[in-house]
Formats: structure tokens, sequence, C-alpha cells
């Protein structure tokens, strides 16, 4: 039963505004603390360094792993904001616009289907789920690679459903090829393959015509293919051999499982688990809306949400198939998955679980603060916290306040709930997130690392070619260089800093190196560094 919209003037631009202030002001606060962020920055810092745009070389030698999309964005963004220098919060940006267009899209499309009311749930749902909150804050390539797959499969839609009524046909379908385009050139042919597979399978459960539908997916995957084209022959040309084995390996190799190395292999039940988590805290919402399900379970599904749950399930039964495996490949599923969750939220007869999913949302929003700024005021040392911002403490104690707010008033307890979890995750990004992740940063290793007499710093681990400090490489504006043999360390000069693991094997360096223990915990590798100092 559809529940009558309530007049909201101005709607769309509440949605726009919750979805900045969730995303946007707090990208510079955390510093990165693992390699995986550090390591998609650098290619943007070595691509303005060079003013190459289309294979340019970090770490001295590496190409990068994946087309050059975020680091073109990455790129722009640095010389429009921030004069051409790359730090964490430009670094981040491009994620944080990606999924906010991608919430406003879904916003727009939902109202078109079911009105103000469901297309307001169904974007707070989506862009408060914790896999897309955590992807959309995050210096990676598969925020902007998820939006660039789900815009186009929204606009598919509209244009499957409406026919020839769909008004500016023509440039519709341009705009989806060429996103489908820019995807292909964030993570290669995937980015435009798995959309049109998932579209066309349900072309064929709407009873399509088979070989139109087959010309139609299959001719707009391949046209997508033709910009990134462009760029993989002119990065042929520069990197030569060495760049074809990569790409073969990271596109082919690593869906069927035949890559050089071990890459996140994980067992088939994977992806479901980290479904899971990655939907909280709406998992709660749909277990305690599988006490409803005797309701449905004879109710056909409605057009579109036959076409969320086509689509939700194409893209998780197709990344079970590698076995590389990470929760974030799942991240095009997600507004799909959330249509459902959305779908239960607006429905009347789902109004008493509402009800209980709100009292526990407004419980986690006033205890959570209140534990945290407990633990983080005791400073006890079992419990390493970094300095909190100022505007943590507003930002927290709003948190607690929208958990009050229900206890008190207990009405709307679908509008409650959106702010409450809203508030939650503004909460964590803006206080939490800065001071549990910051001192897991290599950043404050610079001062010892600065004291260096050579300009370039390097890395040694006994002729491991996988191991980069890429967190320590980006905060030493990308000169730090790998020696991958114990001979070469001798001939460095004197003074030279090298950083290596704790536990390296070092044999017959001593007559040539002092060493000193650098960290407890690398950013990269969560092990113990060391730093030997050349005589």
């Amino acid at each position: 039963m559809r529940h009558k919209d309530p007049y909201l003037p101005g709607a769309g631009f509440i949605v726009f505004l919750a979805a900045s202030l969730l995303f946007l002001p707090w990208l510079g606060e955390t510093l990165f603390y693992s390699k995986g962020e550090p390591r998609e920055a650098l290619v943007a810092v070595a691509l303005l360094d060079s003013d190459n745009w289309i294979l340019p070389l970090f770490y001295g030698s590496d190409i990068p792993y994946k087309p050059p999309f975020l680091a073109w964005l990455i790129a722009i963004c640095a010389k429009m904001f921030n004069g051409g220098h790359v730090n964490e919060y430009i670094a981040r940006l491009p994620s944080a616009l990606a999924v906010i267009s991608m919430t406003m899209a879904g916003y727009s499309w939902a109202r078109k289907l079911n009105g103000l009311r469901f297309a307001m749930i169904y974007a707070f749902v989506t862009m408060c789920s914790f896999e897309v909150c955590r992807a959309g804050m995050a210096c990676r390539l598969d925020m902007v690679l998820t939006a660039l797959m789900v815009i186009p499969l929204y606009v598919m839609y509209n244009l499957h459903e409406n026919g020839t009524r769909e008004r500016f046909r023509p440039l519709k379908w341009l705009a989806v090829w060429l996103m489908l385009s820019c995807a292909t050139l964030t993570k290669g042919p995937v980015g435009a393959l798995l959309p049109c597979f998932a579209f066309g399978i349900y072309c064929l459960l709407r009873r399509d015509n088979f070989w139109l539908a087959l010309v139609k997916m299959l001719g707009l995957a391949v046209s997508a293919l033709i910009l990134p084209g462009l760029w993989y022959w002119a990065a042929l040309k520069q990197g030569g051999q060495p760049f074809a084995d990569l790409m073969y390996e990271e596109v082919l190799g690593r869906l069927f499982g035949t890559m050089s190395y071990e890459s996140h292999v994980q067992p088939f039940w994977y992806n479901f688990v980290t479904l899971i988590s990655g939907l909280l805290p709406w998992t709660v919402m749909l277990l305690l809306g599988a006490a409803t399900y005797r309701r449905y379970r004879r109710a056909p599904l409605k057009t579109p949400g036959l076409y969320c749950a086509t689509i939700a399930a194409t893209i998780v039964l197709f990344y079970c198939i590698p076995e590389s495996k990470r929760s974030v490949y799942l991240l095009p599923a997600y507004p799909f998955i959330t249509y459902g969750i959305a779908c239960l939220f607006a429905d009347e007869n789902s109004k008493r679980i509402s009800v209980v999913f709100s009292w526990i949302m407004a419980v986690i929003a006033v205890v959570a603060p209140v534990v945290f700024l407990v633990a983080y005021l005791s400073g006890d040392p079992r419990i390493p916290l970094g300095a909190m911002p100022w505007w943590g403490y507003i930002t927290l104690t709003l948190c607690a306040l929208t958990g009050i707010a229900w206890m008190y008033n207990r009405h709307t307890p679908v509008g409650h709930t959106m702010v409450i979890v809203w508030m939650i995750w503004v909460a964590y990004a803006s206080a939490v997130m800065p001071a549990v992740l910051n001192p897991l940063s290599d950043k404050k290793l610079l001062p010892r690392l600065e004291q260096s007499p050579t300009e370039t710093v390097y890395s040694y681990a006994n002729g491991d070619k996988f191991y980069r400090c890429y967190s320590l490489d980006f905060y030493l504006n990308d000169k730090m260089r790998h020696i991958d043999s114990s001979s070469r360390l001798t001939d460095l000069p004197e003074g030279t800093l090298v950083v290596l693991p704790a536990d390296t094997d070092t044999t017959g360096l001593h007559t040539n190196f002092n060493f000193e223990p650098l960290t407890e915990r690398s950013a990269d590798f969560r092990n113990r560094l060391m730093l030997a100092v050349r005589k």
C-alpha cells in the first residue's frame, strides 16, 4: 500500500544537502592509514609531476594497476581546488562526488516510480549503508566505478519502460554510452560488460526479443570499449610488454584465478557474509522484516522490484565466480538491494517493525557517543586515540539528541530513523574516524625520514618486488624508490635511509648500515618496520 506523499518543497535539495554534509566536510580529517588509498593517490601525484596523462609511473618505476580515470579526476580536482597539490581531501573528493551523484540519480529515479516519500527513504537508505558510506569517503576507485555503472542502469530502465515517450532519448543513450566508457576507463571492461549483461537478463525476463536484446546490449558494451581502447593503445606504446602483462593479469587473471600471486582469495559464501555487514544498520531492519514474510511471499514483484532484484542478483552472483573477492566489488548491487529495504520502510504494514528499529537506532545514537567520549577523555593508553576536532563534540552531541528526540516524540518512526542513522554516520565521519584511525597512519614517521641527507628514501625487502611503502611514499611526495637486491644497498651514498621490515635478514649488512626501529605498525603491511642508515 502506497503511503500518501507529504507536501515538502525542496525535498531534492534536502537530500542533496544531507548527502553533501555526510561526505564532503570530513574528507581530509582522517589521514591515510592503509596502503590502498595512497596507492591510488600516488598515480595522480605522478601524473601531475610528470604531466603524463597516459601512463604515469609512480614509486619510480611502478605501472598503475588500473586504468587512469580516477587519477584523472584527482588530478583535475587538485588543479581546480588546491593549486595542483594532492592531499587526503582532494584524493577522496571524486569518491564523495560520485556517491552524491549516485544518490541524487537514485532519488530522481525512485521519485518518478513511487513518489517523493519513497524517494527520500530510498536515498537515505542507500547513502547510509555502511559499505556505501565507507567507499564514499575513501580514495579508491570503487565508488567512482559504482556510480558510473549504477546511474546508466537507472537511465536504461527509464528508456526501456517508457520507450519512445522518454524525452531526449538519443541524448540519454549517449550519456549511458559515455558513462559506461568512463567506467571501463576506471577498472577495465567489467565496467561496461557487467551492467549490459545484467540489463540484458532483465530484458529477457520481461520477454523482450532475445536477439534484439542481445544485439542492443552487446553493441552498447562493445561501443563503450572504443574510448578506453584508445587509452590502452597509447599506454601499450608507452609501457610495452610489461604493461600488457599487467593488464592481462589484472583483467583476465583476476577473473579466472590465474594470477601469479594470491589476491583476496575467498570462498563462495564470502560475498553473502559481506553483504550482511555492508548493509548495516539496515540488516537489522531486514531481520525484523522477516516476520512479515508471509504477507508478501505470494505477491508478484512489480516491475521496479523485478528490475532491482535482477540487477542485484546478477552482480552478486557474477562476483562469486572469481576466486578474488572483496566487499567493495559488490558495491554496484547495493542501490538495488536498498530499494527493497526502502519498500519495507515505506509499507504501512511494516509500521510496527519500523518503530522497533527506530528504538534500536535511538538507543545506539545516545549510548555510542557517550561510550566513545568516556574512552576518549579517559586517556587510557590501552585505547590509542588521536586528537578529535572540536566539531566532533558538536556532532556527537547532535547524534545523541536525535536519539533523545525520538524517545520523547515517538511520531513518524521512518522519518526519525532516517535522521538518526544519518546523524550516526556524520558523527562517525567527523569525530570517531579521525580519532581512531589517525594513530594508525605512517605520517608520524615523516620527521625522522625527512632528516635524510639525500632526496630519495629507499625500501628493501629481500627481493620482494611487491613490497612498497605507499603511505610513506605519498607523504614523501613520491620520493621513495625500491631496491630488490642487497648488493645494490652498498652502492648507496652515506646517510641514505632505507625502510625495511623488522624481520628482514640483515646478515652481512651491519658493516655498512646502522639499524634502528621505526614503527611497531606499518600502515601498509600491519607489521613492524625498521630503518637502515648507510654508514
